[in-house]
């Protein structure tokens, strides 16, 4: 954290010709620092509280419960001061109070309950209708940021997507994704790609940003070297 958030703010600084200071952000490791606290809630809370005995509700009823989270997200992005969203170095407190806690308890409770039996005895009718939500709300995000449902007059559709979608979309996209890990990627025993790819995911999420603002530094050279105008913000 101390040394991957204050480099991505240094190159990114160079390539914009601003002045080299060493600015401390958290970086992609706040979430894992989060992680930490929440696990240590749950270490506390786990002594006192019973566990939750809980069959996995059917994949339309969590559809449903993504809906409502998307109303506690919602809230707290408009309710929640500006100066107050990042406190503690998250990224937004609409995300963990309508996401982050959430799925926090929801996978405690799934791993007491083996809940991963129902997800790989899904029907297909399921499995197929959680794929083509997921696929729909990439068009509708896509869309979104691409501003090309900007017709409504005085509505801002991408502060509004932005306050709704990410919970509604989290919940399907996640059980598809699960769904599809085991169908095609969890054989036993795991392939060499499948099980290197466990074992690197947590590098890979803390150097994630790195690598893709590369990408996006060559997408802006490609721009300037097109005559497009670039302003830093």
């Amino acid at each position: 954290s101390l040394l991957l958030g204050p480099i991505l703010g240094l190159y990114c600084r160079a390539y914009g010709g601003y002045p080299l200071d060493y600015v401390w952000t958290a970086g992609p490791p706040w979430f894992i620092l989060w992680l930490l606290n929440f696990t240590m809630i749950y270490a506390v809370i786990a002594q006192f509280a019973a566990p939750v005995k809980m069959n996995m509700p059917h994949p339309v009823i969590l559809l449903l419960f993504g809906a409502f989270l998307s109303a506690a997200f919602y809230g707290a992005a408009v309710g929640v001061p500006q100066k107050w969203q990042f406190l503690g170095n998250v990224v937004g407190w609409a995300y963990v109070i309508g996401l982050y806690i959430p799925f926090f308890t929801a996978g405690i409770v799934a791993g007491r309950n083996d809940w991963m039996k129902s997800v790989e005895e899904m029907e297909t009718w399921c499995v197929w209708m959680l794929r083509t939500i997921t696929v729909g709300f990439w068009i509708l995000i896509f869309c979104t940021v691409g501003g090309w449902l900007s017709f409504i007059p005085n509505f801002n559709v991408f502060m509004t997507a932005n306050s709704l979608i990410p919970p509604v979309f989290a919940v399907p996209m996640t059980l598809a994704l699960i769904q599809l890990f085991h169908q095609y990627f969890n054989g036993t025993p795991p392939s060499k790609i499948a099980k290197n790819a466990g074992a690197a995911a947590y590098t890979v999420y803390i150097i994630h940003t790195v690598v893709y603002n590369v990408w996006i530094i060559a997408f802006i050279a490609i721009l300037k070297a097109a005559g497009v105008s670039i302003w830093w913000s």
